[in-house]
């Protein structure tokens, strides 16, 4: 079994090299001391297509597998876990469970936005009352009209 990158795979790891050195490393103390979240980066990483590797084409996405994607969380992660964590969640947690299970409409209402990067998933999970057990969540949605 051969465990090289091939080159494309490594190519890409530099492009998403430079891109973490130039565009978060001098930022991503600053971020952390003030409680920012870095939309301007996190853009950026979208217009690299890094929140569509994993996706199909289909969906907008590059079809290009999970090792890829990690090479990228793994570029991230060098300089800054944070951003690194943003794209993880935002492709793992928030885009993925509706290429999984969501229907045709709401892959196109939902997914497609995510793998363009242009709407960040979300995974609500930790509460006072149980801590990081999904299965014990008691926060519930509801539709409200706000008339009231």
């Amino acid at each position: 079994m051969d465990f090289d990158l091939d080159p494309e795979q490594q190519q890409f790891r530099g492009v998403v090299r430079e891109f973490a050195e130039a565009e978060i490393a001098p930022y991503c103390a600053q971020w952390d001391q003030t409680s920012v979240f870095p939309l301007g980066a996190v853009e950026k990483m979208a217009d690299l297509g890094l929140f569509g590797l994993v996706f199909p084409q289909e969906y907008g996405g590059a079809d290009a597998g999970y090792l890829t994607y990690c090479l990228a969380l793994e570029e991230l992660a060098r300089i800054d876990v944070s951003t690194a964590m943003t794209l993880e969640a935002g492709v793992s947690l928030g885009a993925t469970p509706f290429l999984l299970a969501g229907t045709e409409e709401q892959k196109q209402e939902y997914l497609v936005p995510m793998v363009e990067g242009r709407v960040l998933g979300a995974f609500g999970l930790t509460e006072a009352s149980s801590g990081s057990d999904a299965g014990n969540v008691a926060t519930r949605a509801r539709l409200d009209s706000g008339s009231g």
